[in-house]
């Protein structure tokens, strides 16, 4: 009888625990709620998540800006500043990393150690660490977690990124705090970037 009791407790305080928290890595489109899914796809964008998401992740926050009303939009649903969207996924330990698009304007500076990669949503993607000269990403470092990987945008418009995060998530989350410890390295980092796939409409 006491043994009954023990497993009916241990079963239910199984039913409680969390399912954020993946015991595997798992599609990024399983970790989206349906009104997160609805929120990305009121944008009328096409909208890259990463079919790879690493163990222990789950999707903390998502951050949507549409056209303004009135904007005119071209055939890919790009009006003059957006539409954008960020979605952040965070891990136990609050290491994050974010996936994003924008439909203006890009730029931005070389990373510090680069590499590109091909991935079959978007072509070529320049893989970068940190900010500097663009020296080749090594085996070495592609084999030591980095604390500042990111993707430079690649697509043609709207235009995609992935990227690490440290720090206040404040423009997605004000809650959301992330940690600067560097937790990733590039070649998982590269993985990510290779799974991105359409959510589907």
């Amino acid at each position: 009888m006491k043994n009954a009791i023990c497993l009916s407790l241990a079963v239910s305080l199984t039913s409680l625990l969390p399912a954020a928290f993946p015991a595997h890595a798992q599609s990024g489109h399983n970790l989206l709620s349906a009104s997160q899914k609805a929120s990305l796809k009121s944008l009328g964008i096409k909208v890259a998540i990463p079919k790879y998401v690493p163990q222990g992740f789950r999707v903390a926050a998502i951050r949507t800006e549409p056209c303004r009303a009135g904007d005119q939009r071209d055939a890919n649903g790009v009006c003059r500043f957006g539409p954008d969207y960020t979605v952040l996924y965070r891990n136990s330990q609050n290491h994050c990393f974010v996936v994003r698009a924008t439909g203006g304007g890009i730029g931005g500076p070389s990373g510090q150690y680069t590499r590109a990669v091909d991935t079959n949503l978007l072509g070529k993607v320049d893989v970068n660490v940190g900010i500097g000269m663009g020296e080749p990403i090594t085996e070495a470092i592609a084999n030591t977690p980095q604390a500042n990987l990111w993707t430079f945008p690649a697509g043609n418009s709207p235009f995609y990124a992935v990227a690490t995060r440290q720090g206040r998530g404040d423009q997605i989350d004000s809650t959301a705090t992330c940690s600067t410890r560097a937790h990733m390295t590039p070649n998982k980092f590269i993985k990510i970037v290779q799974s991105l796939e359409w959510l589907p409409q």
